[in-house]
């Protein structure tokens, strides 16, 4: 039995339509803050804020975590870009020179394979951009008071959708000398 060609271009057709990116609906849920102080070998926990110490130097590994969900079909080869930027003020007039910072770190995270119907956190170690970043501010004499992630998914040939994107902002504490561990 022979199938004519216009039976099976319409099964192509109708094939193809289902693995278009439509189909493929990735997501962005909830933020959290995690940090890590390898001195008390525990689990990251989660924080609100971040203290740093007395001389503006950061405490311990800190982490922001994005859940990433995916509604549609299985998706491989995410691709995440982030910038991380800062609101600082001017030590010597903290009240008045406060701004937010171009983005003094860029950076992406893949991937791999996201399932249907998975929820995946995905893991952005700041820790060496941030102390880096905050070192050079206190030796100029301004410090931080927020630190912000912007994420986007990387678009694709092909796909329709708008550009997906999320941002948090975590806020910076001074620690006090007298609550510091010795």
């Amino acid at each position: 039995m022979k199938i004519p060609y216009w039976k099976i271009a319409i099964l192509i057709a109708i094939f193809a339509g289902f693995e278009s990116p439509a189909f493929a609906t990735v997501s962005f849920g909830d933020w959290s803050w995690q940090v890590l102080n390898k001195r008390e070998n525990s689990a990251p926990a989660p924080i609100d804020e971040i203290l740093l110490s007395p001389n503006g130097y950061l405490k311990g590994r800190l982490k922001a975590v994005l859940n990433i969900n995916n509604q549609g079909k299985s998706r491989e080869g995410i691709l995440l870009r982030y910038t991380i930027s800062a609101k600082v003020y001017s030590i010597s007039n903290p009240e008045k020179d406060k701004g937010w910072t171009i983005p003094f770190a860029v950076d992406e995270r893949r991937v791999p394979i996201l399932k249907s119907g998975q929820t995946l956190p995905v893991v952005f170690d700041v820790t060496e951009p941030v102390k880096d970043y905050f070192k050079r501010l206190a030796l100029e004499g301004w410090k931080p008071a927020k630190i912000k992630i912007e994420v986007m998914i990387e678009p694709r040939q092909g796909e329709n959708s708008a550009l997906k994107t999320t941002q948090t902002v975590l806020n910076v504490a001074e620690d006090s000398p007298s609550l510091e561990k010795k």
